[in-house]
C-alpha cells in the first residue's frame, strides 16, 4: 500500500471522526475523568486541597489533544474544524469536571462519616454481598449505614451471599502493608472502612436475587468437587470464590486468574438463549426482551465491572434494534465506556474492566483485517481472539504488574479455547439440575473442561519461563501505534466508500 492511499485512508477516518462529533466527545471526556481521578486520589491521600497547579494539569492532557486535533484538520487536511471542535472540547470537559467534583464530594462526605466512627463499637445492618475469604466478606449497610465495607470475623465464618445481617463491630481504618498499598486498593474500590465483628445475626432474604444465585451455587457444589466446583460458579456468575493458596498461587503465576469471572461471554448465550426460545416472535419485541434478560442477570451476577461494561453496552445495542436504528459497535462501546467512567471515574483502576475494554475493541476491529487469510475454524474461532485479547491488554498487564511472563501470554493462548465452552455446558447443566435434582451427569462435560484446566494450570506453574521487565508506556505506544497503523493498512475499505470519495473530492478541489 502506497503512502497516498495510507493518507487517503487516515484523512477518511478523521472525516468519520466529524461527522460522529460524539466519538470525539467521548475521548475528551475520557482523558479528562482519568486524569481528574488521579487528581482526586492525590488530593485525598496527601490531606490537601485542589491547587490550580493540580487542575490546571488534569485539564492538560485534553487540551494536548484538543491541539492535536486542530493541527491534524488544518495541516494534514487543509480544513478548519475549530469551532466544532472548540465546542465538543468545552462541553466535554465541562461534564466531566462535574462528574469528578460530584465524586470528590460523595468520597469525601462518605470518608468523614467514617471517621468519626473509626475506633468505636457500633451496631450496624445490612446485606452480605460477597465472599472475599475464609474470613472476610463484603458487606453492604446502605447510605444510612457505613456503605460498602469489609466485614472481617476471627475465623473461618459461614455466611453466604444475600443473608440480612445485624453485627456488633469495630470500625477500623485500612492500612497498607510493605510491598502492597493495601489502602489505596480498597479505596479504588469504594472501601473506606474494614468492621472487626464482635457478634452477629444473620438470616436469609436480605437479597432474593442473591438467595436464588446462592441456591444455583449449591447445585453445583452438590454436584461436581472443588476446586472445579468454585472454578464453575466463578467462570458463571462471578462470584469471589476461596481456593487453597497452592493454587490461588498457581492461577497467579499462569496468569489465568481473569478467565474465573462473569464476562461478556455470558451476556452473550443470554441474548442467544432468549433468541432461540422465543424465534417465533416479532424481532424488535425480542430486542427489548433481551435488554430486560441482561439487566436481570447482571443484578443477578452482582454487576462485576466486566459485566457492567457488557451488558450496558449489550442493552444500547439492543435497545438501537428495537427502535429502528443502526448501532455501530465501536461507537457504543465507547459511549458505554464514557457514560460508566462519568458515573465511576475511579473504574479507570479496575484492571478487569480494563481488560474488558481493550479485548472487546480488539475483537472488534482485528478480525476483520485477517478475512483474506485461509484458516481452520479452530483457529479463527479459538486461537486468534485469543491473541487478539492478549495482543490488547498486555500493556495494561505491564502497567499494572510491572511485567510480563512469557507462560502466561502461551497459557492464555491455551486454556481459553478450552474454558469457554464451560460456560454454555455449565448454565444449562446447573438450570436442568435446578429443576431435575436426579441429573447431575450434566455436569460431566464441564467438569472434565475444568479438570484440564486445574491440571493445566498446575503443571504451568511449575515451569520457569523468561519474565520480562518492560517500561510500560513505551511498550503501550509502541503497541497500540502498530496496532493502529495495521489496521489503518489492512481494514477491509470499499473504494466507494463514503468517506474515501469525500476525500477524493477535496484532493480534486485542492488541485482545481
Amino acid at each position: 500500500m502506497s503512502l497516498s492511499v495510507l493518507k487517503q485512508r487516515y484523512i477518511a477516518l478523521m472525516l468519520f471522526f466529524i461527522d460522529y462529533k460524539v466519538l470525539i466527545l467521548c475521548f475528551t471526556i475520557l482523558v479528562t475523568v482519568i486524569s481528574g481521578s488521579i487528581l482526586i486520589e492525590k488530593t485525598i491521600f496527601n490531606g490537601v486541597g485542589f491547587t490550580s497547579v493540580g487542575i490546571f494539569n488534569s485539564l492538560l492532557p485534553s487540551l494536548i489533544l484538543f491541539l492535536l486535533s486542530i493541527v491534524s484538520y488544518r495541516v494534514i487536511m487543509g480544513v478548519y474544524f475549530f469551532r466544532t471542535i472548540y465546542i465538543i472540547f468545552l462541553l466535554s470537559s465541562f461534564l466531566a469536571c462535574i462528574s469528578l467534583y460530584s465524586k470528590y464530594e460523595k468520597v469525601t462526605s462518605e470518608i468523614q462519616k467514617i471517621h468519626s466512627f473509626t475506633g468505636k463499637n457500633v451496631w450496624v445492618t445490612g446485606v452480605v454481598t460477597s465472599r472475599e475469604s475464609s474470613n472476610t466478606f463484603l458487606f453492604d449497610s446502605g447510605k444510612g449505614g457505613l456503605g460498602s465495607s469489609l466485614i472481617r470475623f476471627a475465623k473461618y465464618t459461614d455466611l453466604h451471599a444475600g443473608q440480612r445481617c445485624k453485627l456488633s463491630v469495630k470500625v477500623v481504618q485500612p492500612s497498607s502493608f510493605s510491598e502492597f498499598d493495601y489502602k489505596r486498593y480498597l479505596f479504588r474500590k469504594g472501601i473506606y472502612s474494614i468492621l472487626d465483628v464482635l457478634e452477629y445475626e444473620c438470616k436469609n432474604g436480605g437479597s432474593k436475587l442473591l438467595e436464588i444465585r446462592y441456591s444455583l451455587e449449591r447445585v453445583v457444589e452438590r454436584a461436581i468437587p472443588e476446586p472445579e466446583s468454585s472454578l464453575l460458579i466463578g467462570i458463571m456468575f462471578g462470584s469471589k470464590r476461596v481456593f487453597t493458596d497452592g493454587f490461588n498461587e498457581a492461577l497467579r503465576n499462569t496468569g489465568v486468574s481473569h478467565v474465573i469471572a462473569a464476562s461478556g461471554y455470558n451476556v452473550a448465550l443470554v441474548a442467544n438463549g432468549i433468541d432461540v426460545i422465543l424465534r417465533r416472535i416479532n424481532g424488535r419485541f425480542v430486542n427489548i426482551l433481551k435488554v430486560f434478560g441482561i439487566l436481570l442477570f447482571s443484578i443477578f451476577s452482582g454487576f462485576s465491572a466486566s459485566l457492567i461494561r457488557a451488558s450496558t453496552m449489550s442493552s444500547i445495542y439492543f435497545f438501537a434494534l428495537f427502535i429502528g436504528r443502526y448501532c455501530n459497535k465501536f461507537s457504543s462501546l465507547l459511549l458505554c465506556i464514557t457514560l460508566l467512567m462519568l458515573f465511576n471515574p475511579f473504574l479507570i483502576y479496575d484492571i478487569g474492566f480494563l481488560f474488558s475494554f481493550l479485548s472487546t475493541t480488539g475483537l472488534i476491529f482485528l478480525p476483520s483485517c485477517f478475512e483474506k487469510l485461509r484458516r481452520s475454524k479452530f483457529v479463527k474461532e479459538s486461537v486468534l481472539p485469543s491473541v487478539i485479547s492478549i495482543l490488547f491488554t498486555v500493556p495494561v498487564s505491564i502497567l499494572f504488574f510491572g511485567k510480563v511472563s512469557v507462560i502466561s501470554v502461551i497459557s492464555n493462548i491455551l486454556i481459553i479455547p478450552i474454558i469457554s465452552g464451560s460456560i454454555f455446558w455449565g448454565l444449562g447443566a446447573t438450570l436442568l439440575n435446578f429443576i431435575f435434582p436426579s441429573l447431575k451427569l450434566l455436569f460431566l462435560i464441564p467438569y472434565v473442561q475444568l479438570l484440564i484446566f486445574k491440571y493445566f494450570v498446575q503443571i504451568s506453574s511449575n515451569i520457569d519461563m523468561v519474565e520480562l521487565s518492560i517500561n510500560p508506556y513505551i511498550f503501550g505506544i509502541f503497541i497500540y501505534l502498530s496496532i493502529f497503523i495495521f489496521c489503518l493498512i489492512k481494514y477491509p475499505i470499499s473504494s466507494s466508500n463514503y468517506y474515501i470519495s469525500r476525500v477524493r473530492y477535496i484532493n480534486d478541489r485542492k488541485y482545481c
